[in-house]
């Protein structure tokens, strides 16, 4: 099997420091090579021989695992821009079976670019969930559940189906304006339970946004000596609103007892909180996230100082629908496993649901 591997090695470097995507950021995420190392070890022992650009894009990760086949093609430098993305998505797609990328949406933008400029839009296209934005539905839910799907593709249990190529203005989603556009369709694969669908905005009952709320502000955040991380969403935010605040939608918020104590908090002023604290979310629509998709800010560190216990999870019946289970990709395989289980989900006053987390074996 010939699989090409393209890697930005950029993508999810604006997560933690709260800029909520990383185009035109050219800083290099650490986080990038745990994840690849975690999707490369799942599928070491298959027989596949990699096509990669040069350093950060590709080699340099899978020059780390001796017994992987790859060979390089000449894309790729020092310093690489989106050209080198879809150059590098242009030659793969005429040699390979699948292309696999490291990014988020803007990553999946520039591989369906390079399909259209080779022609070859019949080429699967795999995301390994690196980035920030991940609202197109091409990406496996962990760099694991990514190695998984690969190997159901290669043992002819995969099937190929269409997925949306979506992304936003990201300077309009730092001010709070969320704006969906569909770029592309394109080809990807799927196996169970493991590729996630694209994001899906659900439009909210006020009366049951009310009834949440009040709950939560009644019955959870009524002590003046605790620290509460409020994340992005309009059921999270509702609450702030309740509470006089006028808030930005897809900010994480930090409040002691009901009073506002910081406002777009990135990764180390959530790190910095000491004394008790408690964790208020909303999964995304459709695709069930709880953690780690558009909230990266909440890193694996501060979800340890929290504990499962302190995570209380609101949404509204209507988006329950659309999910089939919660998902977790906090950055930290051993965190994701701790925080797997049965969650009870606020609905509304004294009203509630219970949700497992999603299994990918």
């Amino acid at each position: 099997m010939k699989i090409g591997l393209i890697v930005n090695p950029y993508a999810g470097s604006g997560g933690k420091i709260g800029k909520k995507g990383s185009d035109d950021l050219y800083i290099e995420n650490p986080d990038t090579k745990t994840k690849l190392l975690r999707f490369l070890k799942e599928i070491q022992d298959k027989d596949i021989e990699f096509y990669t650009p040069k350093m950060k894009m590709g080699e340099y990760f899978l020059n780390l695992f001796p017994s992987i086949k790859y060979q390089v093609i000449d894309v790729g430098r020092e310093k690489t821009t989106r050209e080198d993305t879809i150059l590098a998505s242009k030659i793969l797609s005429e040699i390979t079976n699948i292309i696999v990328f490291a990014g988020g949406d803007g990553t999946a933008r520039d591989v369906s670019e390079g399909l259209k400029l080779s022609n070859r839009k019949d080429i699967p296209i795999l995301g390994i969930p690196t980035g920030v934005k991940m609202h197109s539905g091409v990406f496996a839910a962990t760099p694991e559940a990514a190695g998984k799907l690969i190997k159901a593709f290669i043992d002819g249990l995969a099937k190929i189906k269409t997925a949306e190529i979506l992304d936003i203005d990201e300077e309009k989603y730092r001010k709070g304006i969320y704006s969906v556009k569909l770029y592309d369709i394109v080809y990807t694969i799927d196996y169970k339970n493991i590729l996630v669908e694209s994001k899906e905005e659900i439009i909210s009952n006020n009366a049951e946004l009310d009834e949440i709320a009040e709950y939560v502000i009644e019955n959870i955040m009524n002590k003046d000596n605790v620290y509460y991380i409020l994340g992005p969403g309009s059921t999270v935010k509702k609450i702030e609103e309740k509470l006089g605040y006028k808030p930005n939608f897809l900010s994480t918020d930090v409040f002691l007892g009901n009073k506002i104590f910081l406002q777009n908090a990135n990764y180390i002023d959530l790190l910095q909180l000491t004394g008790e604290l408690k964790l208020i979310l909303t999964p995304i629509g459709r695709q069930g996230f709880i953690l780690g998709r558009g909230n990266q800010e909440i890193g694996p560190e501060v979800i340890r100082k929290i504990g499962k216990n302190n995570i209380y999870i609101v949404s509204t019946k209507n988006k329950l629908n659309t999910i089939q289970c919660l998902r977790i990709d906090s950055g930290d395989e051993q965190i994701d496993r701790a925080l797997a289980g049965i969650y009870t989900i606020i609905v509304g006053y004294n009203e509630f649901y219970a949700m497992k987390t999603c299994e990918y074996d």
